[in-house]
């Protein structure tokens, strides 16, 4: 089709080549799609279609062009995948994206249960489901859709839901981190938020603490402490350098005095902040030392369960347990003082208040921190103060003393601060809570879907596609394992054996009979329920991983008997005809032979009309 073709005896280039073909959907509605392969519109994604019979009829109908491998193929007007989902009768569904947007069920994702290529498509069940369009559990929602299951709208649901809150609790720690954010600038620091959503919106509210001395004190009070001390700077007149002279000596002795102070409660606080860095830093690793035993515990609990009798929890040198330091000669470590599930619980345990100790540390931590960048501030202040004083005594005598002023507008920025911190706190304590109802209503919605994923419909659907994979796996000779013993799971929609999908354990001639048996399957119970199943089968040449001949007769008269009103299969196959029409003798089926060494392309003849 690309290169060159040989015809009676001559080998000819080939210039140009196309497909087209005749489709018809349960409506009765039929069409003629058309795409280049080589020559003109080959290469661009473009598709011609034709609303009528371009190939057994007169040609006649609506033309419109549509393209593919584009984005919005599957989705807008000109797409041809959204045409031919139309022509179907098909309303794909939207999935969960990996990333956490959606986007439609594709075409590609389903066609792998209808249509079988040689090359790659005999490799395992679905083999040929794409994974690069990023749909989260592709597998299990294209069986879901083709199956029709009633699981299908609750899974979308409840990934719906979940993706939701992913983004609610996105939106909570980022106002969160917002108030921490300008609290710790403003030298203070909040109390009662925490790191996830509550359930009750009544419950959101926090406290805003800023060090005042030796206590802490609510946001609230220190600016009315704030508003106190500037109304009564406010409330005196300017003095003069001259006349503030004495006042200045006490105030730069006062302040050099406060300055002091500051230094020395720096120091300390400086040295308590380090010490609960160094607090926190040994919780974190005793706890990630207490993890890693609780699952090295479990390790050998499950090793022990599958039968295993060389278990070993502890390195080969001795270790302390607890501390992890290394033990001189004449200590001994007993292994096994508790149970293995004694010690799992106790463990647990351990981590759950070692958390707990981690979360009190972290707070005293930044409490700390926050009393230290409060006392570099003043300390900060102070200097200034000790500044604007010195720069007052030697300034002209009959001008307004700068200390003074520097004191009141110092006074006023901060009190500005404070306010501007208050309101917005506020404001962010009305999107908290409406952040919390949003959480409490994913949180129902939840758990109002429940965790029983199928419908008695769905396990009556799933039950029916398992007997009728039992029965024909033993019709076509299936023998790597009882069929009695296989069941198509409720969570893949696949066959299993023992819990573990079909596969290694089975040899590549039995992996083909399972194909076979799978396909039909889904394909026959659009029968009894109501499927997605386009009743249409492609499989081209099944006889893989050379099947035995008699059994590959038996698939294809059970396809025969199968085929008809409401599935139509097409089977392509290289075996002798005349062995075709043995296997098919007095079965209804319609064969199409094509001579050996005859290809099945030809050149256009005298009635091809150009779209």
């Amino acid at each position: 089709m690309t290169d060159s073709i040989e015809l009676s005896g001559r080998r000819l280039d080939v210039r140009r080549s196309l497909v087209r073909l005749e489709i018809q959907n349960g409506r009765g509605d039929a069409a003629t799609v058309e795409r280049a392969v080589k020559g003109r519109d080959s290469g661009n994604g473009l598709v011609k279609v034709l609303m009528g019979r371009g190939l057994t009829g007169d040609g006649i109908g609506q033309r419109r062009d549509y393209f593919v491998r584009r984005r919005g193929a599957a989705q807008n007007e000109a797409g041809f995948h959204r045409w031919l989902a139309d022509f179907i009768g098909w309303k794909l569904p939207r999935v969960t994206r990996t990333d956490g947007s959606e986007g439609l069920l594709y075409l590609e994702c389903l066609f792998p249960y209808f249509f079988v290529e040689q090359k790659h498509g005999w490799l395992g069940l679905q083999a040929r489901i794409p994974t690069y369009f990023g749909i989260r559990d592709v597998v299990r929602r294209s069986a879901e859709f083709v199956l029709d299951l009633d699981a299908y709208g609750l899974v979308l649901q409840r990934q719906r839901l979940e993706s939701e809150a992913t983004n609610i609790e996105s939106e909570w720690r980022r106002h969160v981190e917002r108030v921490n954010t300008t609290a710790a600038a403003a030298s203070v620091v909040s109390r009662g938020l925490t790191s996830r959503p509550p359930t009750d919106p009544d419950s959101v509210t926090f406290d805003l603490l800023m060090p005042s001395g030796s206590e802490w004190v609510d946001l609230d009070e220190a600016i009315r402490r704030l508003r106190l001390q500037f109304a009564e700077a406010s409330a005196l007149p300017l003095r003069t350098v001259v006349e503030d002279q004495e006042g200045l000596d006490r105030n730069l002795a006062s302040a050099q005095t406060e300055l002091t102070v500051i230094t020395v409660a720096l120091s300390e606080s400086l040295k308590e902040y380090e010490d609960s860095q160094v607090r926190a830093s040994s919780l974190n690793t005793r706890l990630s030392a207490l993890k890693e035993d609780l699952q090295r515990h479990k390790d050998a609990a499950v090793l022990r369960d599958l039968g295993s009798r060389n278990v070993q929890v502890f390195d080969s040198e001795p270790h302390c347990p607890t501390c992890h330091q290394f033990l001189p000669d004449g200590f001994d470590v007993t292994e096994n003082p508790m149970s293995e599930e004694q010690n799992i619980t106790f463990i647990e345990q351990e981590v759950r208040s070692f958390r707990a100790m981690q979360q009190d540390a972290d707070r005293l931590t930044d409490a700390l921190r926050v009393r230290v960048q409060t006392l570099r501030q003043s300390a900060a202040l102070a200097r200034a103060q000790i500044r604007d004083i010195k720069d007052s005594l030697v300034a002209p005598s009959s001008t307004p003393s700068p200390a003074e002023i520097a004191a009141r507008i110092r006074l006023e920025a901060q009190l500005q601060a404070l306010e501007k911190l208050r309101n917005e706190a506020e404001g962010v304590e009305d999107v908290l809570r409406g952040i919390a109802t949003q959480w409490a209503t994913n949180r129902r919605l939840l758990s109002e879907i429940g965790r029983d994923r199928l419908s008695p419909t769905d396990k009556a659907k799933i039950g029916e596609l398992g007997s009728s994979f039992q029965r024909q796996l033993d019709l076509y000779g299936f023998r790597s394992l009882s069929s009695a013993d296989i069941r198509i799971s409720e969570e893949t929609y696949r066959p299993t054996h023992d819990g573990f999908d079909l596969g290694f354990d089975l040899s590549a001639s039995d992996m083909i009979r399972s194909i076979w048996a799978y396909l039909l399957s889904l394909a026959m119970l659009g029968r009894s329920y109501e499927t997605n199943h386009l009743g249409f089968l492609a499989l081209d040449e099944p006889r893989q991983q050379e099947v035995e001949y008699p059994d590959f007769v038996s698939f294809i008269r059970r396809l025969a008997e199968v085929s008809g009103v409401g599935l139509q299969v097409l089977v392509a196959t290289s075996e002798e005809e005349s062995r075709v029409r043995d296997m098919l003798a007095g079965r209804r089926h319609t064969l199409i032979s094509v001579p050996p060494r005859q290809k099945l392309l030809r050149p256009v003849d005298e009635e091809y009309a150009e779209w």
